[in-house]
């Protein structure tokens, strides 16, 4: 059965609610952020997830730090900070019951190679999950990629069930010079899981920093309807996450209810 959640953008008690009336489950971004690392004040922010989700009965994911991190990076600093997120979010996914974490890679398009930088981020994955267990799937998404190609070439060199594909329909569709469509088939069950929203995709004269609107699922020039009967076809076991503007959450619900992808005893 297709598994959906809702972001929570790091307010869980404005989506908390709408996920348990609709049997959803709920992805955590409340600790996003890299300055929270080994805090306090994540120690405090763990504590109020814990005790609001205690008898939450969906399923869980979370969103790691990814502000100026890189997995492949050329600089052993870089990929040394990375590796620190990343821990620090597997414990705390650990803490929470989740059973996926999406990262970013931080690939920064044409400033590598694409067969440098996947051998680099090989060896990360190689370090990472040395000591891991496969009670977590870690899921790359795409931002800033102009193409899958390096998400399709990083996930075939590790070759390992728990590293796939986050794909973020909005991020590709703002973001990349390759239809949504093509992201799909190309990737096809390398995907694992999904990010969904829309925006008015690559506009000129715009910066391109504010092509990544995260509007609602019926506000932007991809054809939702569209992408959902590929996702289906080509990746039909991943795990579909809303992430809309909160304001525009509760009608993305509807609107997957209304094309049929929720299932009838899972709506309000």
């Amino acid at each position: 059965m297709r598994e959906i959640r809702l972001c929570d953008d790091a307010e869980l008690s404005k989506v908390h609610q709408l996920c348990e009336d609709n049997g959803l489950g709920i992805e955590i971004q409340g600790f996003y952020n890299p300055n929270l690392i080994n805090t306090e004040e994540s120690d405090r922010l763990l504590a109020e997830y814990k005790n609001a989700l205690a008898n939450f009965k969906g399923g869980k994911s979370l969103h790691a730090p990814f502000w100026d991190l890189n997995l492949g990076s050329k600089n052993p600093d870089v990929r040394k900070a990375t590796m620190k997120a990343f821990n620090y979010a597997y414990k705390i996914a650990k803490e929470l019951g989740c059973t996926e974490i999406v990262v970013h890679n931080g690939f920064i398009p044409n400033t590598s190679f694409y067969e440098g930088w996947v051998r680099n981020a090989t060896a990360f994955w190689q370090e990472f999950f040395s000591d891991k267990d496969d009670s977590i799937t870690m899921m790359i998404e795409n931002q800033c990629e102009e193409d899958s190609e390096v998400l399709k070439m990083e996930i075939d060199s590790f070759n390992d069930p728990r590293l796939k594909v986050c794909l973020d329909i909005g991020h590709a569709h703002a973001n990349s010079n390759m239809p949504v469509a093509d992201w799909i088939t190309t990737l096809g069950n390398r995907i694992g899981y999904l990010h969904l929203h829309n925006n008015h995709g690559k506009l000129s004269g715009r910066p391109s920093y504010k092509n990544d609107e995260h509007l609602g699922l019926d506000m932007g020039t991809m054809d939702i309807a569209k992408v959902f009967e590929l996702l289906e076809e080509y990746c039909p076991d991943a795990v579909w996450n809303v992430e809309c503007k909160l304001d525009y959450i509760a009608k993305a619900v509807d609107i997957i209810s209304e094309l049929g992808y929720l299932p009838k005893n899972k709506t309000r």
